[in-house]
């Protein structure tokens, strides 16, 4: 099978560490995810990724991956997760070029040239110089229309690309770690029929809210997106369907506070149905959305809709089930 060439380079960027693209013969660079370069990590880059070949191989490891065999490996998903996951890329880009070979340098947090949208100053300069700056109008009105400003459980800061090759006029959402650095970050189109919606980036991927936990609250409420999340307090997000290793380890952190699972309003959707028939059969409690909000597709909508920025915590604990009262719920 033959992914997409623009998912194997999303894959790169979300699992490796300063990935860089070489445009002399079209190859990828980076550390390698597996092996993490041994001593040598921050210093080379020894993961080869030849796009003609559909095939990786590290000079560290001494090992040869298919493309598949190597994505299977690094997140460990399914081949079946893979394929249904790549799917949503079949209409992007084919190619990325970098024309301001900014992934020469080591990767910054965030895209070197971001601006932050909470800083009023800056976007008012960058408004006023016109030209592609003026892009960062369009996502202040997407920020104030969905309420990302104000809403209860809000990012620091949320930031936005002119130049990125990855994320160019693309509103950026940073994940803090426990001690309050960004050590991964997730952008969102601003355009409805452009896909993918959502790209990643970063070194590890952490949950969204993990640095905003109150502990007086005994719950956590797990949620797909961060966007979602930032409208429950204890909001946490996955940014995906399942917990990577290293977020499981942050909740664990967290003894005596139970999780709620919020999964999006989709019923039709195969795959998060099934997703959430495996939580209810692991074991997790899941939050089901009463009747009276079931046209509604997700807590965000919800609150855009009613014009809120805080939805409570307490009305996700009083319409959460587990077990088979949660399979009846839940349809």
């Amino acid at each position: 099978m033959e992914l997409p060439y623009s998912y194997i380079i999303q894959q790169i960027y979300t699992y490796c560490r300063r990935p860089l693209y070489k445009k002399s013969n079209g190859i990828y660079n980076a550390e390698c995810c597996i092996c993490n370069e041994g001593t040598s990590s921050g210093k080379k880059r020894r993961l080869f990724y030849y796009p003609k070949e559909h095939r990786f191989q590290c000079f560290n490891c001494s090992k040869s991956w298919t493309e598949i065999n190597w994505l299977k490996l690094v997140s460990r998903k399914s081949f079946l997760d893979i394929k249904t996951e790549s799917a949503s890329y079949e209409n992007t880009p084919t190619t990325y070029i970098d024309t301001n070979k900014t992934e020469e340098r080591q990767i910054p947090p965030i895209p070197f040239d971001s601006v932050n949208l909470t800083d009023d100053e800056s976007c008012e300069f960058y408004i006023n110089k016109g030209g592609k700056y003026s892009a960062i109008k369009k996502a202040i009105e997407y920020c104030n229309k969905r309420r990302l400003f104000t809403a209860i459980n809000k990012p620091k800061s949320i930031y936005f690309s002119f130049n990125d090759f990855i994320h160019k006029n693309r509103i950026i959402i940073p994940f803090y770690s426990m001690d309050g650095k960004v050590s991964y970050y997730q952008s969102r189109t601003l355009n409805s029929d452009e896909y993918p919606k959502y790209l990643s980036k970063g070194g590890c991927k952490t949950l969204y809210g993990i640095y905003n936990v109150d502990v007086d609250i005994p719950y956590l409420f797990l949620f797909e997106g961060a966007i979602d999340a930032m409208f429950v307090k204890n909001g946490l997000a996955m940014s995906g369907l399942e917990l990577t290793l290293e977020q499981s380890k942050e909740l664990s952190r967290f003894l005596g506070m139970e999780v709620i699972y919020v999964f999006d309003n989709d019923k039709d959707n195969k795959e998060v149905a099934d997703k959430i028939r495996k939580a209810i059969k692991s074991g997790k409690r899941i939050f089901v959305m009463p009747d009276k909000f079931d046209k509604y597709k997700d807590i965000n909508e919800i609150c855009t809709s009613l014009k809120i920025d805080e939805f409570p915590w307490k009305f996700i604990v009083e319409n959460s089930y587990e077990g088979a009262r949660a399979l009846l719920k839940s349809g």
